[in-house]
């Protein structure tokens, strides 16, 4: 006769072994342990995207402190704590833009902390540098913010000047002498010294292979022209800004499937080869960011959310099986399999739309489904974002774009993956 308590005993453990999968499920590992594919991606799983956002978000937030600001002998100068802050870049830029709507969901404070703190001290590091070159001449060290201190490009300054504005206006960052004097140094270039051509469109006369407009440098400039033109009450700054968008569309976007070429050769007059990702990435950002921030009586309301919408129903056309997109989007065949960075800014920017109306959510709902599985899968378990493309500059070939190195943990991945994800968020959280 069976013992009555042992069999008690075993359907205890096996009702304990059953609630457990299915309360705590297993993580599926494909191909190394650092690779993570969250089992639950519906997009009804709000409480599982908020933790995803989290993760990314910490794996981002680095240790920055002030160091010693000596203004005596070249010798003190020298020798002086140094501080630490994060490199001053464009990709930075994204990331504390991001961090700053994360912020808004999570309402950590020491999220919100790093943006400020990061900021406040670059711009008390970069006064430093312009009294080393005031006093002696010359500066020590550049301090993680050589590209501020070169200024010669909208990559140097515009996104990491409009996370500045945004934290000034809405995130209590503290508006220091050092911060106000920063802030008018990067406007004075973006509206006043940045190159233009004849007909205002901003471009690169000495970009190192021809003279040239790039896709890229919309992303560059239109986020902190509407920061500026909201912090300054001039509506002229918003204009500028939506006729950039026109003007560039004229040169870069495809009127046949609405995606845009990576550049156009002023001199040639020519575009470039193709539809490079995150080239059409960083139109498709910045062009969602202006039709945020734009009214519908403007004047160029109605055409830009034309070019938008051509884009997004041309980008739809391009999603891979996986749910992302090629490097080469127009030449899927060549690729050697779809990239992070520029699936997170189509995501981003097609979830927005839905958000604000711009596009039916029945006709790209099963877009952001299969996008957020597929963007998922690049995160690992660390919050690093994995299959980035590396810096790129225009390309006269596809074997140019296409053998672009694609990397682990690239600093391109981190911030992008962060808006598209707050944007999801957003998105789940009404069609719940």
């Amino acid at each position: 006769m069976i013992n009555t308590k042992k069999m008690a005993f075993a359907s205890f453990l096996l009702l304990w072994i059953f609630t457990t999968i299915a309360l705590f499920p297993q993580t599926k590992i494909n191909g190394s342990e650092e690779q993570i594919v969250c089992v639950d991606d519906t997009t009804n799983s709000k409480s599982n995207l908020k933790d995803l956002i989290r993760l990314v978000a910490y794996n981002k937030i680095e240790e920055v402190s002030n160091g010693e600001y000596i203004k005596g002998t070249w010798e003190e100068v020298k020798n002086a704590k140094k501080s630490k802050i994060t490199y001053w870049s464009y990709p930075t830029g994204v990331s504390l833009y991001a961090l700053q709507r994360v912020y808004k969901i999570l309402n950590d404070e020491k999220i919100i902390n790093y943006v400020n703190n990061d900021l406040l001290i670059s711009a008390n590091v970069y006064e430093y540098l312009r009294w080393q070159k005031y006093k002696f001449g010359t500066i020590y060290n550049t301090q993680n913010l050589g590209k501020l201190w070169r200024l010669n490009m909208l990559d140097d300054c515009g996104v990491m000047g409009a996370a500045l504005l945004e934290s000034l206006m809405n995130f209590n960052l503290e508006p220091t002498t050092e911060i106000k004097q920063l802030v008018e140094i990067i406007s004075n270039f973006v509206i006043n010294v940045q190159a233009r051509l004849y007909d205002k469109t901003f471009w690169r006369p000495k970009s190192p292979n021809s003279p040239s407009i790039w896709a890229d440098d919309l992303f560059m400039s239109l986020p902190f022209l509407i920061k500026w033109s909201q912090y300054s009450k001039d509506k002229s700054y918003l204009t500028d800004a939506a006729y950039q968008v026109v003007s560039f569309a004229s040169y870069l976007q495809d009127s046949i499937d609405g995606v845009w070429f990576h550049g156009y050769y002023v001199e040639k007059k020519e575009r470039t080869c193709c539809k490079w990702g995150r080239g059409n990435g960083w139109v498709a950002i910045a062009i969602t960011e202006l039709l945020s921030a734009l009214p519908e009586n403007h004047k160029f309301y109605n055409q830009v959310l034309d070019i938008y919408k051509r884009q997004m129903s041309g980008i739809k056309k391009y999603q891979d099986d996986d749910g992302l997109w090629n490097q080469v989007l127009d030449h899927p065949e060549l690729s050697f399999g779809t990239e992070t960075s520029c699936s997170a800014q189509f995501a981003y920017a097609i979830a927005r739309g839905i958000n604000r109306g711009w596009l039916v959510k029945k006709n790209y709902i099963n877009v952001i489904n299969h996008a957020l599985a597929g963007l998922k899968s690049r995160i690992t378990k660390n919050g690093a974002i994995n299959k980035v493309c590396k810096s790129t500059s225009l390309g006269d070939s596809l074997e140019y774009y296409n053998s672009r190195p694609i990397r682990d943990n690239d600093y391109h991945g981190n911030g992008l993956m962060l808006m598209a994800l707050t944007e999801i968020y957003y998105l789940q959280k009404e069609y719940k």
